[in-house]
């Protein structure tokens, strides 16, 4: 199983994740929306267009609740790109502490970056968004505005 994918998109980012749990989803949508604008940090290195860090010392603690699933999502990634932002940090993986249909406890966990690739994430957006179940594995559909 793949943990996420780029999906073709006119003048967005688009990512499809893959998850057999929402835990799974939530953690490989997070690695794909940071490492689609593939990350610049000292200390890691690129394996086949992905950072790989042999430890990710930064931490912060997201506790998020929302109406529904997908807007959950959203919030939890947005909350995660603000942390981003005011800590010049990628976060490339996650412990979920707890996780709901409607809300989220979680620790991001990152390195700091000198920039991106790519470009900046400017906001997580609710264009084309969507959570499904199928076969076993479930699967979201996120856009990125850059």
């Amino acid at each position: 199983m793949k943990d996420f994918e780029m999906v073709p998109h006119t003048a967005d980012i688009k990512i499809r994740a893959f998850g057999h749990t929402m835990e799974e989803l939530f953690r490989h949508a997070l690695q794909g929306m940071f490492q689609s604008i593939r990350p610049k940090a000292h200390g890691c290195h690129e394996h086949e267009g992905r950072l790989i860090c042999t430890s990710l010392p930064s931490r912060h603690g997201i506790r998020v609740q929302s109406p529904d699933r997908e807007t959950l999502l959203v919030d939890f990634l947005s909350y995660a790109l603000y942390l981003s932002d005011v800590h010049d940090e990628a976060y490339l993986d996650v412990d979920i502490h707890l996780l709901t249909c409607t809300s989220i406890i979680a620790t991001v966990k990152g390195v700091k970056v000198t920039g991106f690739e790519v470009v900046e994430i400017k906001a997580v957006t609710y264009n084309d968004l969507k959570i499904e179940h199928r076969d076993d594995l479930w699967q979201a559909e996120v856009v990125f505005d850059i």
